[in-house]
């Protein structure tokens, strides 16, 4: 049976046995990859990850635990199961260090062919399961906010829930101007084609700016800025946005390429909005709504920012100008409306 493609790296520093194994292994159709030494072993990891690692422990300069540690360290790597292969006479406490040091199994010398391949199966079964949650969890998180991500995650681990909360932000709102009427002799392929062209553009920009993406509504895009600097990265992620889609030739593909953006800074609310059968964990407040009505003040490739905002800005860095105080939607007095300059 030669139809598997998981590939196992083979770690231990008598070629004798990385021989045996690699035939063993071979034959039972899996990719077979080898390491003479710990640090070896680590740069084939780290450069290119694979299914499983079959790790002898005991080895010159670097031995299997500390390999295992290290492995488990990086972050950035995918879930890999590490199987230790060890002499007999293993004691207790060593099978609990290897296990604290991130391995999942032991395999004594010598050992049982069939032994051995069903612990491999058995560990590539459970990172099949590892990898379905990471790409689920994954997918999740391009349809849902990152709170609300955060919340479900805190529920599946049982953690307690991110608490309701006041927080000091800045908001970036972003609408495309005459959508409904570009769009109107479209087809609705063509819409949502177009769409995600410019929608897609923001939203990399918005994350190159740290910015968590709190929602996506039609052709609105509503983005939440936090830190020391988060008015500076609200205000540099909007005009790296009008640039990128104001670029020659960018208007053609996309027929409509012009949004409008309004900056505000201040307190918002974040919290559980739902009941038991629905709950998204969101942000709301005036703040947002100022944002929002700034935004349909805004003219094509025009960003408008409050005082708020202006005072936490550098001042070095941008230009603006006052376009007046402006009666808003939802206020009860007009409030001074800044324009950013080129």
């Amino acid at each position: 049976m030669k139809h598997m493609t998981e590939r196992i790296l083979v770690v231990d520093d008598r070629p004798m046995n990385i021989e045996l194994l690699d035939a063993i292994l071979t034959s039972a159709g899996y990719i077979v990859d080898s390491a003479e030494s710990g640090e070896e072993a680590l740069n084939k990891v780290f450069n290119d990850p694979p299914d499983l690692v079959l790790l002898d422990v005991m080895m010159p300069e670097m031995n299997g635990y500390e390999v295992c540690r290290r492995i488990k360290k990086n972050k950035s790597l995918p879930y890999i199961p590490i199987v230790y292969i060890t002499a007999s006479e293993l004691e207790q406490e060593d099978v609990i260090k290897g296990l604290d040091a991130g391995g999942d199994d032991y395999i004594r010398k010598p050992f049982n062919m069939a032994e051995l391949l069903g612990r491999i199966k058995s560990c590539l079964r459970v990172k099949s399961l590892y990898d379905e949650l990471t790409k689920a969890k994954t997918e999740l998180s391009r349809y849902v906010s990152l709170p609300t991500l955060k919340m479900v995650e805190n529920k599946i681990h049982n953690h307690p829930e991110p608490e309701n909360r006041e927080a000091y932000v800045t908001i970036m709102f972003s609408d495309i101007r005459e959508f409904t009427q570009i769009s109107e002799g479209m087809t609705p392929a063509d819409v949502f084609a177009k769409l995600n062209i410019n929608i897609g553009t923001q939203l990399e920009i918005i994350e190159k700016y740290q910015g968590i993406i709190e929602k996506l509504n039609g052709d609105e895009v509503i983005a939440v800025f936090e830190g020391p600097d988060m008015a500076d990265n609200a205000l540099r992620c909007a005009l790296e946005i009008i640039h990128a889609l104001s670029k020659p030739g960018y208007n053609e593909e996309l027929d409509f390429p012009y949004v409008g953006i309004g900056i505000n800074t201040g307190q918002i609310y974040l919290g559980n909005v739902g009941n038991e059968s629905f709950r998204d964990y969101t942000v709301i407040g005036n703040t947002i709504n100022i944002a929002a009505r700034l935004c349909g003040l805004a003219d094509k490739f025009e960003v408008l920012l409050t005082q708020t905002t202006l005072a936490s800005v550098n001042k070095e860095q941008f230009h603006f100008q006052s376009i007046g105080k402006k009666m808003l939607k939802g206020l009860s007095n007009p409030i001074e409306v800044f324009k950013v300059t080129r």
